[in-house]
């Protein structure tokens, strides 16, 4: 299965060398993140919310507060556009037109739907075990207050496109000679030692998977 290549919405045209259509593809850029930019109307205006997201199949999940407007209008079917972004080096060119970016994203378009009521906790579940690998095992389950307060809703992976960009600056054939330095500075994200509350209990020792977290790569 690929990526819609034919959808008007879709087809990348500016650098469309960089368009890739493949669903694995898609699939790896989407696993290597957590938070996306959700962005649909609501009552004739643009909005943009930023949130966790979890990939299951060729679903993507949202969840948060049941009275948000965001769910509420993909919870009903609404139309919405998902972006998802890593950077991964600044490319530095010989000159100021050509200094880029090293990068992969996604673009997903979609109509929302509820996830069904038997799937509910399941997929809230899912949003723990993808945020703290192994933290799902240790927590309490959730009330039925809880459930009943947070809303989950999906859009399917079937109308969406990635761009990717890698490798050194490309600049012009008469700047190859001037003494400019070109390259790229890689960007990474690192982790920090953990922290604990200041309400911990005494003797609750910290656990490997928090020791050992690593964010998706």
């Amino acid at each position: 299965m690929t990526g819609n290549r034919g959808s008007g919405r879709t087809r990348i045209r500016r650098n469309a060398k960089r368009a890739v259509y493949a669903l694995d593809d898609i699939r790896a850029v989407l696993d290597a993140n957590q938070v996306c930019h959700v962005a649909y109307v609501e009552d004739g205006e643009p909005r943009v919310i930023p949130t966790l997201y979890l990939r299951r199949g060729d679903y993507l999940y949202l969840h948060g507060n049941r009275q948000a407007a965001m769910l509420r209008h993909l919870a009903a079917g609404g139309l919405a556009a998902v972006s998802v972004m890593s950077l991964d080096g600044v490319v530095v060119a010989r000159s100021g037109f050509h200094c880029s970016m090293n990068y992969r994203s996604v673009v997903v378009f979609g109509r929302g739907e509820a996830v069904p009521e038997s799937e509910h906790e399941t997929v809230l579940d899912g949003f723990v075990a993808a945020l703290i690998p192994g933290h799902e095992r240790m927590v309490r389950a959730p009330t039925a207050q809880e459930l009943a307060a947070t809303a989950a809703v999906r859009l399917p992976i079937t109308e969406a496109s990635a761009k990717i960009r890698t490798g050194d600056a490309i600049d012009d054939p008469g700047d190859l000679d001037a003494d400019v330095w070109a390259g790229v500075i890689p960007l990474v994200t690192t982790v920090g030692e953990p922290t604990p509350n200041n309400d911990l209990k005494v003797g609750v020792a910290l656990p490997g998977y928090v020791a050992g977290y690593r964010p998706p790569a």
